[in-house]
Order: structure tokens, then sequence, then C-alpha cells
């Protein structure tokens, strides 16, 4: 049976991530990335990498001597023993032809991430326009190994990403994914339906059990919780009339309320710290932040969720506010 070109899947692939898909910086990363598990097929859309191949093709040359000499070795033992020769060329060339398939899915699927969730316009333009070599390294290997559609959905997410995003993805966020068993990583994806930023709203996922808990801190993805629990504490803010509200942050989402509602607040949703609203939450640790990147983004579904929770405590949801901000510390309401 004839092998199945490689380059055949390069250029549907190429074809697919098209211009108006990814733009900018956030194009440059992902046509870098593309060409180094795939092959040189993207040379035609990125012309400043045009030096860098001629570089790394002179590279190349100065290594082909060492190369000859090797493969005069190799043709030498094949005249004493054709059949062990034949053996392990064919040995070698199964798992090159294997990881590169494994490679190939990979990228596959972060191509099909991009295309549902393209960079936004800040990602797009923020940035290298290559990712680091030292992510690329370690997560070639993890995409060679890739060997279940899974595992090749998995690495394709991180990819897709990094891309979007880079910097997220550590030497230890990525041991973590590759080390994480089925059931913790089930786990966390369940609650992470939840997550609001770093954050796990209590009265949305509810009380988890001792188990739960040492499974997803022994992951290293949830802070342990200890005796008293975590709270994500609200700040004073006014709105540009200047009604006094409280308002609960999360990364770049908020809800806010006046502080004229708060006098039934139902401590099941709210409760006071400090004589400050505040919510019941678990913690991600920075490395869990990074893995729940490559899930399904429903943090909007949780904002609006934990918007309606708050709203019955406060005895008034038409009073609850919804934000996501704009620049440096704006928030505007949706």
């Amino acid at each position: 049976m004839e092998k199945e070109d490689h380059l055949d899947k390069e250029t549907s692939v190429s074809a697919e991530l098209t211009p108006t898909g990814v733009k900018a910086s956030a194009k440059s990363r992902a046509i870098a990335a593309f060409d180094r598990l795939l092959g040189n097929v993207f040379e035609r859309w990125n012309a400043p990498m045009e030096s860098k191949t001629a570089e790394a093709r002179a590279v190349s040359a100065s290594r082909l001597k060492v190369i000859e000499a090797v493969t005069k070795l190799g043709i030498e033992r094949l005249e004493r023993d054709p059949e062990a020769a034949n053996r392990a060329l064919e040995n070698h060339l199964g798992k090159v032809f294997e990881r590169q398939d494994n490679k190939d899915a990979v990228v596959a699927a972060a191509v099909d991430d991009l295309s549902h969730q393209p960079p936004t316009d800040d990602e797009a333009v923020s940035g290298a326009e290559e990712l680091q070599d030292s992510f690329m390294n370690r997560f070639e290997r993890f995409a060679e190994e890739a060997t279940t559609e899974e595992t090749r959905l998995k690495w394709g997410r991180v990819l897709a990403s990094e891309i979007r995003k880079p910097g997220t993805f550590s030497a230890k966020v990525m041991r973590v994914i590759d080390e994480i068993d089925p059931q913790t990583a089930g786990l966390f994806e369940k609650v992470c339906t939840s997550r609001l930023s770093n954050v796990l709203p209590k009265s949305l996922i509810g009380e988890l059990s001792f188990p739960d808990i040492i499974s997803l801190t022994d992951a290293g993805l949830l802070v342990e919780p200890g005796i008293g629990g975590q709270l994500n504490q609200s700040q004073d803010v006014k709105d540009g009339s200047g009604t006094e509200l409280w308002m609960q942050s999360f990364g770049n989402l908020a809800i806010a309320y006046p502080k004229d509602g708060t006098s039934t607040l139902d401590a099941e949703a709210i409760t006071f710290n400090d004589g400050k609203p505040a919510i019941r939450v678990y913690v991600l640790t920075n490395v869990g932040l990074a893995i729940s990147s490559i899930l399904p983004e429903t943090e909007l579904k949780a904002l609006t969720e934990l918007a309606a929770k708050m709203g019955e405590a406060i005895g008034d949801p038409s009073k609850i506010r919804k934000y996501k901000r704009t620049d440096g510390d704006q928030f505007v309401a949706f």
C-alpha cells in the first residue's frame, strides 16, 4: 500500500489556515510553528522567513559531509549484513513516519481550534512573531508521541492557545498536561465550565468532595483551600453617575450591584468579609489557569449564571450589572 504523501496534508492545512483566519503576529507564530512541525510549505506566506530559511539550509549543507560519512558506514554494514540493515532501516523509517503522522494530526487539531476561536485583535498584534524554541522543542516531543485522537486534540489545543497567547505553557505546565490521569482531567474540565478567571464560585459548582480536592491539588491544578476556604472580595467603585457599587471582578469580567441592595444578602451565594461582600470560591493555581485555556470557553455563561445567583441574593435581579474590561482598569457594562 502506498504511503500517504505528507505534502498533501501540509497543502490542505495551509489552505485551511487563511490570512483572514489568523492575522498579524499571531499568523506569523502559526506559520512558523506549523512550518517546523510539517515542513516549509508556508514559505510563500511569510517572506521574512526566507532569510532564516536560507541560513538553516546553509547549516544543513555544512552538516551534509558528516551525514555522507555516516551513510558510507551504513552502506558498508548493508553489504556485510543486508538482512539486519534492512530490518533496522524499516524500523527506523516506520518510527519516522509514525511520529510525522502524529505531528500532522496535532497541527490539524490546532488549525481547527484556531478556526473556531481565532486570536482576538489584541492577541493578534501582541507578542513575538515566532514561538520560543524552548516551547517548540518540548512541544514537538509531546506531539510526536500523540498516538490517540484524544492526545492529538489535547496537544492541538495547547499549540493553538500558545499561538494566541505566547508564554502560557511553561515546561511545568506541559509536564502536568502530559501526566494528568483521565479521571482528574475529566473532573477539572467539569469544574472549569463554571470558571471565572482563576476562581471557581462555590455557588455554581457546589462543595467539592474531599477526594476531588485531593485529586486536583495533587495534580497541581487547585490551591489547597484550607479549613476556612477562600473568598473573592468585592471592591468599592462608582459608576459614571456617581452611584456607589460593590464590584466582584474576575480578570476581564465583573459583576456589580448598588451598595444599597445588600441588606438581605443570602449567605449561600454571598457572604461578608471585613465589612464587604465576598463570594466563596476555589482558586486555581497558575498551572491550572494555564491548562484551563485549552478547554472550551464558558466564562460568559458562568458570569451570567453567577449574576443570576447574586441577583437572588440581593433580592432584586434587576440591580445586577455585568461588565467587561476595555482597557487597563476601565470596564463597560454589557
